[in-house]
């Protein structure tokens, strides 16, 4: 596995990529939206045989973030073996297009014990997770991905897959490992407060929460935090909302506080969700780093690939983390990190938001 971090003119970063990963029979990238039909046509013609998913946001290098370019992994055909495809018309029926998906996942996990699907949706993300769940567990696949970031104003989000630029889909890849397994995590930097709510009414796309236990939902969250009207907005970064899934809890984050006393969020709250409000972690920087050393430090890696969320990112830069955040996890993967933010991620049979996850590639152990 190789990592290649290119800026300049789109056919210097074109000409790089195909140059660093000639080898390579798999690739997965990321590019600034404003050159990402250019760049995955121009990488499309000159590595026709290659397999290859993109998606576009903010990337990370060996130290540092940048917004243009591209960062892309390239896997050699010894290391392991992909079917890529396309769900199309996620917001309305993308289960139409599940038979190519169910083939792709029969065929990898018949061969490979480490197997994983890895993708980007351009949007309506519960309902890409739930429709790909109907392939995945009848042979416990694990799924995880995220959602294009750093969109430009009045653009689309877009995802590519084999060259041909999409914004009403999911790109996947489906991966079997020839090397060792392939680990997945998923972090966030808040704990659970103890108090459980139930969200009583919300809008009709889900995305509004008006009401939690019966009051108005501002009501409530800033009753329980100590908030006020004036200083309510601070609990973006610091409390955001989580719901509750047997013994886990996945991060909602959240878009507005609103006059009418709602909240609206980036991920969907159903009625009768059981919630409850989080505190972030006062030592995030050593918690990350635990959490990575737990994760590699008894693996031989090859290489991960992670997905940060935008809110979790803006912390980082608002904190001037971002740098040191970015070498941690380079460190952590050998020299070998691909790493992105995403607008949402994606992970098993959930859309979370304010989270990382990552896919840990590791041989032979």
């Amino acid at each position: 596995m190789k990592t290649v971090y290119k800026c300049g003119t789109t056919d210097s970063i074109i000409d790089g990529v195909a140059a660093e990963l000639r080898d390579c029979t798999f690739i997965v990238y990321c590019a600034d939206d404003k050159r990402f039909t250019e760049i995955s046509s121009g990488l499309r013609t000159r590595m026709p045989n290659v397999s290859m998913i993109g998606t576009t946001g903010f990337m990370l290098n060996e130290s540092s973030s940048f917004a243009e370019g591209i960062s892309a992994i390239g896997f050699l055909e010894s290391e392991v073996e992909v079917r890529v495809g396309v769900l199309y018309q996620i917001d309305t029926c993308p289960i139409k297009y599940l038979s190519e998906l169910s083939s792709a996942v029969d065929s990898i996990s018949r061969k490979y014990k480490n197997n994983i699907c890895f993708e980007f949706a351009t949007g309506y993300e519960e309902k890409v997770v739930s429709t790909m769940k109907i392939c995945m567990e009848k042979t416990g696949m694990r799924l995880i991905g995220g959602t294009p970031g750093n969109t430009m104003d009045g653009s689309p989000k877009k995802v590519a897959c084999n060259g041909e630029v999409l914004t009403d889909a999911a790109a996947y890849a489906i991966i079997g490992s020839k090397i060792g397994k392939i680990e997945i995590f998923k972090e966030n930097l808040f704990h659970k407060i103890e108090n459980t709510h139930s969200v009583t009414k919300v809008s009709a796309d889900e995305r509004t929460v008006y009401e939690i236990d019966g009051r108005k939902a501002m009501d409530v969250y800033e009753e329980e935090l100590g908030y006020t009207k004036s200083t309510v907005n601070e609990g973006v970064f610091k409390n955001p909302l989580s719901r509750i899934v047997g013994d886990d809890y996945y991060i909602t984050a959240i878009f507005s506080f609103n006059p009418d006393r709602s909240i609206s969020t980036y991920k969907n709250c159903q009625k009768n969700d059981l919630i409850c409000f989080t505190e972030i972690e006062e030592d995030y920087k050593n918690f990350m780093r635990d959490n990575m050393q737990q994760l590699t430090s008894s693996r031989e890696v090859a290489g991960i690939m992670s997905i940060n969320c935008i809110l979790r990112y803006l912390f980082f830069e608002n904190n001037n983390y971002t740098g040191e955040y970015a070498q941690m996890m380079n460190s952590m993967a050998q020299g070998c990190h691909w790493g992105v933010v995403s607008d949402g991620e994606q992970y098993v049979e959930q859309h979370i938001n304010q989270s990382m996850v990552c896919v840990v590639f590791t041989r032979n152990n």
